[in-house]
This record gives C-alpha cells, sequence and structure tokens, in this order.
C-alpha cells in the first residue's frame, strides 16, 4: 500500500493500492497552511483506509513554492522512516496530466499552475510512457506567460491519489521514481543573509 502526499499548492494527501486504486483521497485547498493542515489529512486519510500497512511513500517535487513543497518533502521522508517504507518522488504535474489523459484529452498538452510574479509553472507532454502514463518533453519550466508552449492548457490541483497512482503503475511497470530533489526552479523569496555587517560604536 502507498501513501502519497502533495503540497505544490493545495494540501492533498491519499491512500494508494500497489495497483494503482485510490483508497483515500483528501484535499485542502488553503495554499498558505500546508504546516497546519497536513498532520490531521494524514491521520484522516490513514483512518479512513483502514490503518493499511504503507511499504511505500509517493510524494510531490514541484514545481512549486519553496516553503510548500518543504513541508510536503518533509512529512513524506518522516513517514517513509516511521514506516519503513520506501520513497517514491513523483513530479507534481504528472498527477494533473494523468487526470487530464483519464478525462479523454488527447496529447499533446501543457500542464500549467501559477508561480506568482505574473509567471506559469509549465510542463509539457507529447506521449505516453512504459507504464502507459503521460510523458514528459523535457523538464518543467518557470517563465512569463509568453514563455508557456503553445498546447492545449492543462489547469488543476494536484490529487494525491493521481499522484500515488503514477508512482504505482511506474513502480509495477519496473520504472525508476523521479529523482528526490524539489523543483523550485527558482530562488526562494526570503534567503539568509551570507556577511555580517559590522557595526562601529
Amino acid at each position: 500500500m502507498l501513501l502519497a502526499i502533495d503540497t505544490s499548492g493545495t494540501t492533498s494527501v491519499a491512500v494508494v493500492r500497489d495497483d494503482g486504486e485510490v483508497l483515500v483521497s483528501l484535499l485542502d485547498e488553503d495554499p498558505r497552511a500546508h504546516a497546519e493542515h497536513i498532520g490531521p489529512l494524514l491521520e484522516a486519510a490513514l483512518r479512513q483506509a483502514g490503518d493499511p500497512v504503507i511499504d511505500a511513500v509517493a510524494y510531490g517535487v514541484g514545481p512549486g513554492p519553496f516553503t510548500g513543497l518543504r513541508v510536503g518533502m518533509a512529512a513524506a521522508r518522516t513517514a517513509a522512516l516511521v514506516y519503513a517504507a520506501v520513497e517514491l518522488p513523483v513530479l507534481s504535474h504528472d498527477a494533473v496530466a494523468l487526470e487530464a489523459v483519464r478525462r479523454g484529452l488527447a496529447l499533446p498538452f501543457v500542464v500549467v499552475a501559477d508561480a506568482k510574479r505574473r509567471e506559469r509553472f509549465a510542463t509539457a507532454y507529447r506521449g505516453l510512457d512504459a507504464a502507459g502514463l503521460p510523458a514528459r518533453d523535457g523538464e518543467p519550466l518557470v517563465g512569463p506567460e509568453d514563455a508557456v508552449p503553445s498546447l492545449p492548457r492543462v489547469v488543476g490541483a494536484v490529487d494525491a491519489g493521481l499522484l500515488g497512482a503514477v508512482a504505482a503503475l511506474r513502480r509495477r511497470a519496473g520504472l525508476a521514481p523521479e529523482p528526490p530533489e524539489a523543483r523550485y526552479l527558482r530562488s526562494p523569496d526570503v534567503t539568509m543573509a551570507t556577511t555580517r555587517k559590522s557595526v562601529l560604536g
């Protein structure tokens, strides 16, 4: 059984079977309170799924904002330690792409999300991989509106259930998980000073 977590935008938690069937999927739409909501959502999802034995933890690596991604990835890695489970990182946009394909949208298309600063996160998909899932055409990008590829657009919140399904189906097909590095795509808005100015009295 897989536990799936994503905080690239909203906060979403799910429990997914090894065959990709979603048992429980919960979503909190507040994009600014990941730390407050992740714990209660995890408890509720596991309880509703009957407190299953978890052997893998899938988590979204973005693209997304610095703080939000850190909350979800930290929660997922902690859960993996608690359950002695394997970690299965997934690009968050892959879950949105899977939902679009299941709705019947034809490839190619581009998944787009608000990146603030009048910019967009964008990931293009043009085919299917060995697991029959949408395959990316390169890495996700961040930039102004006119930098988004000229393809049909898909916009939507990341569903951790679909993110877990991506992880489960790729694992069954023998495909390697996504690299575990977060896709912030740009520096955080707040950084720590690297030098300290002296004050002369």
